[in-house]
């Protein structure tokens, strides 16, 4: 360097606002506390405002069409003390998801842990013709939606492993894999742990407004809608990962010398043997189910109207059933593929699929208390009849208020992952406020469940994006693709999905049709 030279220091490169966004995004998600911290403040706060706004009254018209006042109550006295000190234990015990969760946690962890779940899916990729294995990919992943977060790390290894091998690009296949897995995350053909959580949400949301009193909330509330929706997000995604997603990534350097071929992917001889046991264990699962819901005097059927819908053993019993059938298949493939040789090893794998749900036991204790002097207050039925008076009175109903609260959850789900904790403080607010507009909380719930997934690929706090961008480094030869790589093949999706994803909810309400069994649009 000559005498009076300066040094020339880097230049900063400029960051797009979009980029300045998500790290805005970022700093406000990691300032929130964890879960149960946040229900911890928010029971405090029940017990703030119950003081505050005690003798606050509306009036509600009950079955009988008689005009019923509602008075917020407080907490903060004796009888309150009382009330809490008697109830915590009852409120955690009672809480309706606490079981379901558990229950499909179970019966989940049990398939996932022996294999089956990931060599069904192995099993199908390298089944498909080269020209369907994108929308193959797609579909699969939905469907991976059964072992619930852990779909988003097994498909888009599993689909960038299969891309690879096939000479595709390996990158292309991942992020099918993660849209699919997170932008598409609540969409299914088999009901799944998530519809157990956010029903036995939406069921404990009710509250005292009689328009929702008799409402069904049960495991399948949204199936049709969410079954469709799979269908249509695989053919929005197919053609968003090869018209959009495709073009922009064909100049990127990739590295396959790490990937493996057809025959390195295939399933082993154990796989294949677990896999013969699993599907005759399911076919005579699903006889069994078949005999006792066909005749018109079978024992799943409504006892009374021998109807299936809207209340029949087979709906409401469709938690234990689905349990039976994972651990019944799971146990097959784990006898077929040699892991499980005695009795004793089951309730091993049934431990893990427990172990996943540890957090949202932890969480559900503080939610449940929040959920229950919410309701004990009288603040979620004051707050859901001020708030529908309010959207009343400006004219703010209908399909703009749908449209707006799948975009509230959407903008809430960049700064909040976990999509149970959002429910559990959404739902009490606006399935009593929405029922009151003559929603019924199977719209709620489907509306909630399209803007909380449509988003998760490009959250920065999605927990799983650093194994994500762990499967870029493996296949790409270049340094620079990173978290900005990766978001821009996430955006296309996760808009594409918010706009169709909506525009067929919409064509719900357009038709009423029902969103699941006995579950329909209005309330009539």
């Amino acid at each position: 360097m000559s005498a009076g030279t300066q040094p020339s220091l880097p230049i900063k490169e400029k960051r797009s606002y979009f980029q300045r966004f998500l790290d805005m995004v970022e700093i406000v998600g990691n300032k929130f506390p964890a879960p149960f911290i946040l229900f911890a403040m928010l029971s405090v706060l029940v017990l703030i405002f119950s003081v505050v706004l005690e003798g606050t009254a509306v009036s509600i018209i009950d079955k009988t069409g008689k005009s019923v006042p509602v008075t917020v109550i407080s907490l903060v006295n004796a009888e309150g003390f009382r009330y809490i000190l008697e109830n915590i234990v009852k409120n955690f015990v009672n809480f309706p998801p606490l079981g379901l969760v558990v229950t499909m946690m179970l019966a989940m962890g049990l398939a996932e842990a022996t294999g089956l779940i990931g060599a069904v899916v192995r099993k199908v990729l390298l089944g498909v013709p080269s020209w369907a294995v994108t929308a193959a990919v797609f579909f699969m992943s939905i469907m991976a939606h059964l072992a619930s977060d852990a779909a988003m790390v097994i498909m888009p290894a599993t689909a960038a492993a299969i891309f690879a091998s096939m000479g595709r690009n390996p990158i292309l296949g991942m992020s099918v894999a993660f849209a699919a897995t997170a932008a598409g995350f609540s969409a299914n053909f088999v009901p799944t742990g998530t519809d157990a959580l956010l029903s036995g949400i939406t069921a404990t949301a009710i509250g005292n407004i009689p328009q929702t009193a008799s409402s069904p909330t049960h495991l399948l509330i949204n199936y049709y809608f969410m079954s469709s929706s799979a269908v249509i997000l695989t053919i929005v995604g197919t053609i968003v990962a090869e018209k959009v997603i495709a073009p922009r990534l064909a100049d990127m350097s990739i590295d396959l010398s790490a990937s493996k071929s057809d025959d390195e992917n295939a399933l082993t001889p154990a796989e294949l043997k677990g896999l013969k046991y699993a599907g005759c264990t399911a076919l005579v699962y699903f006889g069994l189910v078949l005999a006792l819901t066909v005749p018109e005097t079978g024992l799943l059927r409504n006892p009374t109207t021998r109807a299936l819908v809207p209340n029949s053993p087979l709906l409401s019993g469709m938690i234990p059933l689905l349990f039976f059938f994972f651990v019944s298949t799971g146990t097959a493939f784990g006898i077929g593929k040699g892991l499980i040789r005695t009795s004793d090893d089951i309730p091993k794998y049934l431990l893990q699929g427990l172990n996943g749900a540890m957090s949202f036991i932890v969480t559900a204790f503080a939610a449940a208390q929040f959920i229950a002097w919410f309701n004990k207050t009288n603040l979620a039925t004051v707050i859901a009849v001020k708030g529908a008076g309010l959207l009343q009175d400006i004219h703010f109903t209908g399909i703009p208020l749908i449209i707006a609260f799948i975009a509230v959850c959407a903008f809430v789900d960049l700064f909040m992952m976990s999509g149970s904790a959002k429910w559990l403080f959404m739902a009490p607010i606006f399935v009593p406020m929405f029922g009151l507009l003559g929603f019924q909380p199977a719209l709620t719930q489907a509306a909630y469940r399209v803007g909380e997934s449509c988003l998760n690929g490009i959250s920065p706090l999605n927990y799983y994006m650093p194994v994500i961008l762990g499967i870029m480094a493996k296949y790409t030869k270049n340094a620079d693709a990173g978290m900005g790589t990766l978001m821009a093949t996430q955006i296309p999706y996760a808009f594409s999905f918010l706009v169709v994803w909506t525009l067929w909810l919409l064509v719900f309400m357009f038709l009423d049709l029902p969103l699941g069994p006995g579950a329909s649009i209005f309330i009539k």
